[in-house]
């Protein structure tokens, strides 16, 4: 049977994708910013929980040693539901019911072109993305080529539920621009640290592990037992991706960067 056990964790990956389309589309009937806030929490905390999911599929195939070619196509088309179509609906609520755009006020064109706009950005990356790797797939062992999808889609959707996003007046318009850049950097060939076949160096594993400890104890503390803000879990996940963004760079060797530039050369051509 080419469906495996290993596969309902992809399952659980698609569920909880779509399960933050809805609850985004329930939220386009909030009356207030603060209501379509709350949507647009559980939205993005869907999609962590689809994080989640994807970020074992693997390891639960390997253990129950049940690799094979359905499994991972399965899991790319999930991660397309989860981290192109999901975040598209997520983004859409924020930037229409609940972001400060000065200029730009509710019920505007203006208001509206940028909605359409950001929820464009990861659906249509995502599916150029997944097509090009479709009919050319270049597995580099420790590298992503562009920044990858589930990084792209928990940045935008951190950005939306952050205090950051909350609180600062500039942060509607500017967050439009992290947006584009996202899209723009998602489907560049520019080479990005992977987990997959990776020797890790003392001074990562020293960073992985904080990453990890702190988003579980950020989540565990805020959305499960209240004793912090319930979005402290998506300030940290952007902090640790903005650091991911724009300084893992600085731990590729300059002849592995060089070696992926003429393996791509053609890519755009």
């Amino acid at each position: 049977m080419f469906f495996k056990a290993k596969d309902l964790m992809t399952v659980g990956n698609i569920a909880l994708g779509m399960g933050a389309v809805l609850v985004a589309m329930e939220g386009m009937d909030a009356q207030t910013a603060d209501e379509a806030a709350v949507h647009v929490f559980w939205a993005g905390v869907c999609i962590l929980g689809a994080f989640f999911f994807d970020l074992f599929d693997g390891r639960v195939a390997r253990l129950l040693g049940q690799m094979n070619r359905f499994g991972a196509e399965f899991d790319n088309v999930a991660d397309l539901t989860s981290y192109s179509v999901a975040p598209a609906f997520v983004l859409y609520l924020a930037f229409r019911k609940v972001a400060v755009l000065p200029g730009a006020d509710e019920g505007s064109w203006l208001r509206l072109a940028v909605c359409v706009l950001v929820a464009l950005i990861p659906s249509v990356c995502g599916c150029i993305r997944f097509a090009r790797f479709n009919v050319r797939r270049l597995d580099i062992p420790g590298y992503w080529i562009g920044f990858p999808r589930p990084a792209a889609a928990l940045m935008m959707v951190s950005l939306v539920n952050s205090h950051l996003f909350a609180n600062s007046g500039i942060m509607g318009w500017a967050g439009v621009a992290l947006v584009v850049f996202l899209g723009f950097m998602n489907l560049s060939l520019v080479p990005y640290i992977s987990h997959h076949e990776r020797k890790w160096s003392w001074h990562l594993k020293v960073i992985l592990n904080m990453v990890w400890i702190t988003v579980v104890v950020a989540f565990v503390g805020g959305v499960i037992l209240d004793v912090m803000p319930a979005r402290t879990v998506f300030d940290v996940v952007l902090l640790w991706l903005s650091f991911y963004l724009f300084v893992q760079w600085t731990d590729i060797p300059e002849a592995t960067r060089r070696d992926i530039a003429r393996l791509t050369a053609d890519w755009n051509r």
